[in-house]
């Protein structure tokens, strides 16, 4: 099979081009920074193409990991040019804004994939990664497409809507958290905080310095491009308002019950009770890695 990557020389986008070179199929890539495009598919076997619309003449997969403002713009882009009966996906985290295109693709014999990978560039066995898929035409096919493209994963069905909802809770609330906690400590001596943290701070740093190495622009999308990200920003800091007077006016008894009846709140998981010993299991395979 022809698989174009438009968007392939960026950390997805590679991981990408890997991933349908491993499976067998022959790979163009296209990519606004052209040069750093054109080296990176000469080393893998790629072909490298000057342009998007002649990337995705002869493919019978095109890929888009693309930056979020920007999917629906180069969908519109190729949509003329995408050969008839093949299929055109994109791998955007947010879906409000691109399904519409998608449809509007399929109405020229031309089959649309939504999916958002719930995993990044790092990720090495597909059995152990999930797959959000938001169904458009035929929801079945789509699933069964989605799990030949990607062997082994695991395919999550969610309309678009509870799909952005949820990447509000999952992406930017942890993402803006880790940023603001990275922001608080970046002024003082880690090395020695690192000598005094315990296992929380650890695991919170590793999880800070994750995210910072990050590309700012992505990171700044996911939070801006989400129409529900200030919904529950709000709530996160009315919480936390909340705590930080009780905290200044040392009231023991409000921090306790809040924390009770979050705690009551987090129980229900089945999980709840396993998370000391993961979050020590976790800490045991970062110092050996």
């Amino acid at each position: 099979m022809n698989v174009t990557v438009i968007g392939g020389a960026g950390k997805m986008g590679r991981w990408l081009t890997h991933h349908f070179i491993r499976q067998g199929h022959e790979v163009t890539i296209s990519d606004i920074i052209s040069d750093q495009a054109a080296s990176f598919a000469k080393s893998i076997g790629a072909r490298f193409a000057e342009n998007n619309i002649a990337a995705v003449g002869d493919a019978d997969l095109t890929v888009l990991s693309t930056p979020i403002p920007v999917t629906p713009q180069v969908l519109r882009e190729i949509s003329r040019h995408l050969k008839k009966g093949s299929i055109v996906t994109e791998i955007s985290s947010l879906k409000s804004q691109v399904i519409p295109v998608l449809v509007e693709i399929e109405e020229r014999n031309v089959i649309p994939l939504s999916i958002h990978p719930l995993f990044g560039p790092g990720a090495r066995r597909l059995e152990e990664e999930k797959v959000a898929l938001i169904p458009l035409v035929n929801p079945s096919f789509e699933v069964e497409l989605a799990k030949k493209l990607f062997p082994g994963i695991e395919v999550i069905v969610v309309d678009a809507d509870e799909h952005d909802r949820a990447m509000a809770l999952t992406l930017s609330l942890p993402h803006l958290i880790n940023i603001i906690f990275a922001s608080a400590i970046s002024d003082e001596d880690l090395n020695v905080l690192k000598k005094l943290g315990g296992t929380t701070f650890t695991l919170q740093l590793t999880l800070s310095e994750s995210v910072m190495n990050e590309d700012p622009e992505l990171y700044a999308s996911i939070q801006i491009n989400n129409e529900y990200t200030t919904q529950y920003l709000e709530k996160f800091f009315t919480r936390y308002e909340m705590a930080k007077e009780w905290i200044a006016k040392k009231d023991y008894k409000k921090f306790a019950e809040f924390y009770t009846s979050v705690q009551d709140s987090l129980s229900k998981d089945e999980d709840f009770y396993k998370s000391y010993e993961r979050m020590y299991r976790a800490l045991e395979a970062f110092q050996h890695y």
